[in-house]
Parts: C-alpha cells; sequence; structure tokens
C-alpha cells in the first residue's frame, strides 16, 4: 500500500459523518430460494405489467445507471442479458425480469420488507449489488430505484430520511472513492455492517453539484420526473461542465418538470458526469486530487487498461478494443477501423454510426481538471472547499 493511500484510510477513519448515524432503512429483497419454495415467487422471463411487479436482479442495473441491462427471452443465466442503448430508451419502460409474483397480491405485498408500515418497494431506493468481486473494473454497483419494484437478495437496497438525501447517498456510492471502500474492506458481501461505516457527508456545500449530475445520471424515464422535479434545484441552471467537458451541451440546460432531454443519455456525457462525482466525492471526504488520482492507480487497474483500449466519437458514442466495455452502438471490428482512422484519417470507410474526430481520454487529467474547478467554485460560493 502506497504513502498515499495509507493517507487516504486516515482520512475516511477520521470521517465526521457515517451513514450508521444517519437516519435510513434498508431492505435485502426475496430470499430466491426461499421466496420460490414458499410460492413468492417463480421463474419465468417475460415483461411485468407494472412497476409493481417488477423484481429485480443485480444485471438489471449498473453505476448510476437503473437500465442497464434486461435478461433475454428465455434466460438462462446472469450472462444471458442485452444491454439498453440509452440514446433510443424510449420515455416509459419496464424491464424484462426473469421472477415473476407466483401467488395473490396480498400475501405477496405481506411478505414483503416493510419500512414504517409500508412495503419497501414504495420508497425511491438506492440499490445496490451484494455481492461483489473487487478485481473486477468496479465493486460498487448502485443505482436510484422509483417506488415500485421489489428485488431479490442478489441486490439490497436502502432509503434516507428524505428522496433528496438518497439521491445524493445514491451519487455518492457512484464514485471512486466509494468503490474504492468496498474494494479495500476485502469483503465479497456489501451489507449493512459495511455500508453502515461509508462516510455521509450529505450536507457539504458541494452536494448540489453532486445531486444534480447523480438524477441526470438516474432519471432515465418518465418514473422519474417525481424525483427529478421534487428535488430539483433552482442553482442547477447555474451549474456548467468543469472545463475538460465544456465543449459538450450544456450540463445546466434544464428545467424544472422532466423531458426526455432530462437524463444524460452518451456514453461520453454519462463517464463525465462520473468523473466529476469522482472529483466531488473527493471534496466531500476531504480527499487531495492526489490522493484521488492515487486510488485510481492502485485499485482500478482493469478500469484503467479499459479506458486505455477506448474511443470517444464526436456524437459522444463509445468505441472500445475489450468486448466487455463496447458502447451500445458498437460492432464486432469497429475499434480497429477506428484505430486504422486515427492513425491515417480517410484510410478506412467508418459505419455511419461513428462521426471523427475521435478522442482517447485521460481519466487523471480529468479528475484532477474537474478537482480543481470544484475547489474554485466552492471558494468563490463561501463553501467549505
Amino acid at each position: 500500500m502506497t504513502t498515499h493511500e495509507i493517507d487516504v484510510i486516515a482520512v475516511f477513519s477520521n470521517s465526521r459523518q457515517r451513514l450508521k448515524g444517519v437516519d435510513f432503512q434498508m431492505a435485502s429483497g426475496w430470499h430466491e430460494a426461499g421466496a420460490k419454495k414458499a410460492n413468492y415467487i417463480l421463474w419465468e422471463t417475460r415483461q411485468p405489467e407494472s412497476w409493481d411487479e417488477a423484481i429485480l436482479q443485480g444485471p438489471h442495473y449498473s453505476i448510476a445507471t437503473p437500465l442497464d441491462q434486461q435478461p433475454n427471452e428465455n434466460c438462462r443465466n446472469s450472462s444471458d442479458y442485452s444491454p439498453w442503448d440509452l440514446e433510443e430508451l424510449p420515455s416509459q419502460v419496464i424491464p424484462r425480469t426473469n421472477y415473476q409474483r407466483a401467488c395473490d397480491w396480498d400475501r405477496y405485498v405481506a411478505g414483503l420488507d416493510h419500512w414504517d408500515g409500508l412495503p419497501y418497494s414504495q420508497y425511491w431506493r438506492v440499490v445496490w449489488r451484494r455481492m461483489v468481486d473487487p478485481m473486477t473494473e468496479h465493486t460498487l454497483h448502485a443505482a436510484l430505484l422509483p417506488p415500485g419494484p421489489a428485488h431479490t437478495d442478489g441486490s439490497c437496497s436502502l432509503a434516507l430520511e428524505t428522496n433528496a438525501l438518497t439521491a445524493i447517498v445514491g451519487g455518492l456510492w457512484a464514485s471512486l472513492p466509494f468503490d474504492y471502500l468496498v474494494k479495500v474492506s476485502g469483503k465479497t458481501n456489501v451489507n449493512r455492517d459495511l455500508v453502515a461505516q461509508f462516510p455521509a457527508p450529505v450536507d457539504h456545500a458541494a452536494a448540489m453539484r453532486l445531486l444534480l449530475r447523480a438524477l441526470r445520471l438516474n432519471c432515465l424515464t418518465e418514473d422519474y420526473a417525481p424525483l427529478w422535479e421534487e428535488a430539483f434545484e433552482d442553482a442547477f441552471r447555474d451549474e456548467a461542465w468543469t472545463p475538460p467537458y465544456a465543449h459538450r451541451p450544456p450540463l445546466h440546460d434544464v428545467a424544472p418538470e422532466w423531458t426526455m432531454t432530462t437524463p444524460l443519455r452518451t456514453e461520453f456525457d454519462r463517464r463525465a458526469a462520473l468523473v466529476e462525482i469522482d472529483a466531488l466525492a473527493a471534496i466531500m471526504l476531504r480527499l487531495t486530487a492526489d490522493q484521488l488520482c492515487a486510488i485510481y492507480r492502485a485499485q482500478f487497474p482493469v478500469l484503467r487498461k479499459f479506458e486505455h483500449r477506448m474511443y470517444f466519437d464526436a456524437q459522444g458514442r463509445k468505441i472500445a478494443k475489450d468486448h466487455q466495455t463496447y458502447g451500445a452502438k458498437q460492432q464486432k471490428g469497429d475499434y480497429e477501423l477506428v484505430e486504422a482512422w486515427v492513425e491515417e484519417p480517410g484510410s478506412v470507410e467508418l459505419p455511419d454510426r461513428y462521426q471523427p474526430p475521435f478522442t482517447k481520454l485521460d481519466r487523471e487529467a480529468e479528475m484532477r481538471g474537474a478537482y480543481a474547478e470544484f475547489e474554485r467554485r466552492l471558494a468563490a460560493g463561501g463553501g467549505d472547499p
């Protein structure tokens, strides 16, 4: 462990506010074997008629992305899923699920975890994958769920006292510093004991900036309109991208009402928001930019490898060498074509789905640039940098 990492651990150890000190409620969901045996749920892959009938599993969502994949018809295992193309996502959609309700409605609802007399499924929640592998690209996969869906015990979910606080925690948990916490814990089960120790700087002066980015990442469909409209702040319309992303469509071009342009849809813009969340989370945790980059170098070698072999086109579409991180529009052979074009423009015919120029990115430089800009904005606004 490097000196920077030792300093990082010390910063986390000295966190003044932890999740266990904030009022939250947590659910573990349907125990798959037990719930099937008791005839609460059954395995039948199809699209539910409503969110209330949906029973989600870990592959359904990813980092700040509640609609990441859905199981294929006649799904056989956790690899038998297909990703959503967020550029083409309709205003309303319910994903296909492998589990369906197997009993009458009243019995089903009675079997759910309850918070303050209501089923946990009736709350806005942060949901995350419980079982993790610290050696993978990312370890902590957390997103925001609307009221309605339940989940199996391969996931956990929680809600805080207000929906805005829940969304802020969801944003923090999308960051590399919180992913780092899970990686260095050595645990493969992200349970209550672990998350209760997570820092919770939810009242920091930077929280509004993080909230905007978390909402624009998570609020993908009209079902998220109530959360967007409840948590909307007028200050959102004064918030801009940091300099590494200043050429992108304005971040602050949003209205109090949810529309199809509310969510960030291109792969470049979504990655940009996540990198800015990394910088904001570091500031909120009192980590330095050097420490943020140190944990990236030390604990995210797979992410570094993937991003080193990745391009983005002028439309914000991703083209990656590694199949695990292909872009939504990408087909086999696209990376080699783009790479040839970059080496000698015009030497190959590009697919119509891509537009040059193509760029490679430097996550460390981007995080440092975002961090410095957020420090400047917080100082100018009287906040605590």
